[in-house]
C-alpha cells in the first residue's frame, strides 16, 4: 500500500470513529430542565509541534489537552484527520495530501468535548519529505556473535534516530553519534534477520532489512564413516568434518582418556588388534572462543563374521547327488559375502547365504565356506552332514504267502534295519497306503473283508535319510 492510500485509509477510519462519538451527543440532551447547557470549550495546551520544525509526510506528534476531550481533528489546508474515543493522548498524524516538499504549512489541532464545544491551536511547520539514508557496518551476511555493534555510516545530515527492530520490537536504539547500536545476538538464535530503522528529524523513516549469520556456539563435528562408529583393527584414518560459521581455531582428539592429536582434519591412529569399544572425544574451539565437545562411542572390529545358524544343521542326514545349504552370519561391520569353497555355486552377497554342494559316498561330509566382513576380515565356516544313499533292509517275518487264500483278519509282521535308523514301515493294499508303523517290530492287522475277492499286499520301509525299500507284491484271495 503506498503512502497516499495509507493516509486515506487512516483518515476514513478516524472520521468514522469521530462520527460515532459525535452521534452520541445528538437528540435530547441528558440534562434536567433546570440545569444549564455546557458551553465551555475544552482546553488545548499544545499541538505537540514547534514553530518551523521539519515535518515529514508520515510524521506523528502528540497534542496536549484537557481530559474532557472526546474527539481530535488535525487540519492542513482543509484536509482533516479525525480521532474518536476518550483516551486520546497518543501520537496523531496530519493529512498532507496535496502539500509539496519544502513548504511552510499551518497544522491545526481541534479538540471537541461531549457537548460539541471545541478549541483549536495552530503551529506553522516546514515540510521535508525526503527519506533519510544510511549505510551500516558490519555488512549484511556477516557472521556475528555475542554483543555485536552495528554502526551507522554515511548518514543523512538530519538523522534523529537509528533503531534495530526484530519484528515489531525495538531491541536497540541510538539518537546521536557515533551511531553505534548494541545487539545481543544470544537472543537471536541462528537466524539473524533484523530491520535497521532510520528516522530523520522530520519523522521520515527508511528501513533496511539485513540478514546476519549468528554464531554463539562451538564447532560442529560430523564423520564420514564407512560403517557408522565402527573401524577395523590396526591403523585407521578417522575422517571428520569440523566446521564453524566463524572458523575453527583448534581441535583436540582424546582416545582412551588421553590426548592423541590436535589435527583439524583427518587423523590416523592405531586402535589395536583386538575387538573392543572405546570413547572418542573431540574438543573444538572456534575463533571467537566458543567450544564444543563431541563424544563418539567407537567400536573396533577385529573379527571375521560369526556363524548364527546353518541349514542343514550339523549331523543332518542327506541323500542324492547334491545338497543345498545356507548360512546366517553376524558381524558388527556387516557381512560382505560367503563363498561355498567345496561347492559348485558362486559367491553369495545376500543373507541368508546359499550354496550347493556335491555328495559323495555314504558317511560324514564337511561343507566348507569362506566368509568375510566389510573390512575383508575372513575365515572358514564348516557344516557337517551325513550322506546316506543306501536303502534300508526289509523282510516279511510273518504273513500269508503269495497266492494264499485268506479270510477274516490277517496279521502281518516285518523286520527292517538301516545303519542310520528306520523312520517308518508302511502297509500298501492295491497300491495304496492303508497303515503305517514307526516302532519295531512292525505289525499290521488286515481286515480282508474290506478288499474284495482278490487284492495285492506289499510293505515299504523308509530310513531316516528318506531312502525306501519295498517288498515283492503278494496277491491274496478270499
Amino acid at each position: 500500500m503506498n503512502e497516499d492510500a495509507a493516509l486515506k485509509t487512516l483518515h476514513i477510519a478516524a472520521i468514522a470513529a469521530l462520527s460515532t462519538s459525535l452521534i452520541l451527543t445528538t437528540g435530547t440532551p441528558a440534562f434536567a430542565d433546570d440545569q444549564p447547557v455546557d458551553t465551555t470549550p475544552p482546553v488545548i495546551y499544545s499541538t505537540g509541534l514547534s514553530e518551523g520544525q521539519p515535518f515529514g509526510r508520515l510524521a506523528t506528534f502528540t497534542p496536549s489537552f484537557s481530559d474532557d476531550v472526546v474527539a481530535v481533528q488535525t487540519l492542513v489546508n482543509g484536509h482533516a484527520y479525525s480521532y474518536g474515543g476518550v483516551k486520546l493522548h497518543w501520537p496523531v498524524m496530519a493529512n498532507l495530501a496535496g502539500v509539496g516538499d519544502n513548504t511552510d504549512v499551518d497544522v491545526t489541532v481541534r479538540v471537541s468535548d461531549q457537548a460539541r464545544n471545541y478549541s483549536e491551536l495552530t503551529t506553522r511547520v516546514h515540510t521535508e519529505f525526503i527519506a533519510p539514508e544510511a549505510s551500516f557496518s558490519p555488512a549484511g551476511n556477516t557472521v556475528v556473535h555475542g554483543i555485536t555493534k552495528i554502526t551507522g555510516t554515511a548518514l543523512s545530515d538530519d538523522v534523529a534516530e537509528i533503531a534495530i527492530m526484530r519484528g515489531d520490537v525495538k531491541v536497540s536504539q541510538v539518537t546521536a553519534a557515533p551511531w553505534e547500536l548494541a545487539w545481543d545476538t544470544t537472543k537471536a538464535g541462528l537466524h539473524g534477520e533484523v530491520t535497521l530503522q532510520v528516522t530523520d528529524r522530520a519523522g521520515n523513516v527508511t528501513r533496511y532489512n539485513r540478514y546476519y549469520h549468528v554464531d554463539n556456539v562451538g564447532p560442529n563435528v560430523d564423520f564420514f564413516w564407512d560403517v557408522p562408529n565402527v573401524v577395523h583393527a590396526g591403523v585407521v584414518c578417522l575422517c571428520p568434518w569440523i566446521r564453524d560459521r566463524s572458523g575453527v581455531d583448534r581441535v583436540e582428539w582424546w582416545i582412551d582418556g588421553a590426548l592423541r592429536s590436535t589435527s583439524k582434519g583427518d587423523f590416523t591412529y592405531d586402535v589395536g588388534r583386538s575387538s573392543r569399544t572405546t570413547m572418542l572425544k573431540i574438543r573444538a574451539w572456534d575463533v571467537n572462543g566458543y567450544a564444543s565437545t563431541t563424544d563418539v562411542p567407537l567400536t573396533v572390529d577385529a573379527d571375521a563374521p560369526k556363524l548364527v545358524s546353518a541349514a542343514p544343521a550339523n549331523g543332518t542326514l542327506v541323500r542324492g547327488t547334491s545338497v543345498a545349504a545356507s548360512l546366517r552370519l553376524s558381524d558388527v561391520s556387516g557381512v560382505e559375502y560367503a563363498t561355498p569353497v567345496s561347492g559348485y555355486t558362486p559367491t553369495d552377497f545376500t543373507s541368508p547365504y546359499t550354496g550347493r554342494f556335491k555328495l559323495g559316498k555314504d558317511g560324514k561330509l564337511t561343507l566348507k565356506w569362506w566368509v568375510t566382513d566389510y573390512w575383508d576380515q575372513g575365515k572358514y565356516v564348516y557344516q557337517t552332514v551325513v550322506v546316506d544313499n543306501t536303502k534300508p533292509k526289509l523282510t516279511v517275518t510273518k504273513g500269508p504267502k503269495n497266492g494264499a487264500k485268506v479270510k477274516s483278519s490277517v496279521k502281518v509282521q516285518a523286520a527292517a534295519s538301516d545303519k542310520n535308523g528306520i523312520a517308518k514301515v508302511q502297509l500298501l493294499i492295491n497300491g495304496k497306503v492303508v497303515a503305517t508303523d514307526s516302532t519295531a517290530a512292525y505289525k499290521f492287522t488286515i481286515n480282508t473283508k474290506k478288499y474284495g475277492k482278490k487284492f495285492t499286499v506289499k510293505l515299504r520301509a523308509y530310513d531316516k535319510a528318506g531312502n525306501a525299500t519295498t517288498t515283492t507284491t503278494r496277491t491274496w484271495h478270499r
